[in-house]
């Protein structure tokens, strides 16, 4: 009805208005750090100095790029998403498609091989979804496990039925686990507690997962491994 589209465009422009305050949040830092490198290159004739700061504005170029690249791809995602259609598909050969993906990447340049385990019995694994987004899902969260992970550890992935027979995803690795108390506050905007050595990240990536799930009416949660290291993001897909 009108109401309804009415309804769905002020939503619409709500989260968009609110995405924009925060992105010019974040935008702030590097380019208040910019502003301050460049005032000081300009004034130091010590080399050494110059080549310091030189960095610092490579980098936070760098930010500033990967901040409005993100920013950009969610806003052409939720375009997108208001045009594709669901459909029913079976989980485990996108699931399979993923992991080979990534294996065929990852094991020989890491060592880290990502191992698919189902219910054996359950011959297929029916969702509502559109196949894209749930591949885009388990890329986001295999890339986070990785990041995460030593070089020669291994990522299972499940997919199983729970009691209600809702079909769940599950990614489990063997890093060094959530440290937050709050674990939702992984997936807010613009978060990101990825280890140095991997890069700094928009922060981006569990958000735009998060809001992927929601999408096709699911739930997704994070938790610590019990008794061993490392920790699992699980999906829970609803019910056909």
């Amino acid at each position: 009805s009108l109401d309804d589209m009415t309804n769905d465009l002020h939503k619409r422009i709500n989260i968009a208005e609110n995405f924009s305050s925060d992105l010019v949040h974040e935008i702030r830092n590097p380019l208040a750090s910019l502003k301050s490198a460049s005032e000081i290159i300009s004034e130091t004739e010590d080399q050494d100095k110059r080549e310091k700061l030189v960095k610092i504005l490579a980098h936070d170029v760098e930010r500033i790029e990967r901040l409005i690249t993100d920013y950009s791809q969610m806003l052409k995602d939720e375009v997108a998403l208001s045009t594709e259609k669901m459909n029913k598909i079976d989980l485990i050969s996108i699931v399979q498609s993923v992991v080979d993906d990534f294996n065929n990447i990852y094991i020989e340049k890491r060592g880290i091989k990502t191992e698919l385990i189902t219910d054996n019995y359950i011959k297929e694994f029916k969702i509502l979804g559109i196949e894209n987004r749930i591949e885009q899902i388990l890329a986001n969260l295999l890339e986070n496990a990785i990041s995460f992970s030593r070089d020669n550890q291994k990522i299972i992935v499940e997919v199983q039925k729970n009691q209600n027979d809702q079909v769940v995803l599950r990614v489990i690795d063997q890093g060094q686990g959530f440290k937050e108390q709050k674990l939702t506050k992984i997936f807010e905007r613009f978060y990101s507690n990825r280890p140095d050595k991997f890069g700094e990240h928009s922060g981006l990536g569990l958000n735009i997962v998060k809001n992927l799930v929601e999408l096709h009416g699911g739930i997704i949660n994070a938790s610590n491994n019990i008794n061993q290291n490392g920790a699992r993001v699980e999906v829970i897909f609803p019910k056909l």
